[in-house]
């Protein structure tokens, strides 16, 4: 079942609350080798948030299945 988002870009705790994710399981998928939904609005900054591209991370959510 494909997922609707009300934003182009999310960051993941958004996802986290609005979705049922736990944070473990969104922190596995930023970390997911090869992916490139997610990124941090400041890379250089440990504490930035990780904003998600939605539409590349339902596809990519939809081909796992």
């Amino acid at each position: 079942r494909k997922t609707e988002y009300p934003k182009k870009i999310m960051k993941a705790a958004e996802i986290e609350r609005l979705y049922g994710y736990s944070r473990g399981s969104i922190s596995r998928l930023i970390h997911y080798p090869g992916q490139t939904f997610a990124f941090k609005l400041h890379p250089e900054s440990r504490n930035s948030p990780v904003l998600i591209e939605t539409e590349k991370f339902e596809r990519w959510r939809q081909s796992r299945k």
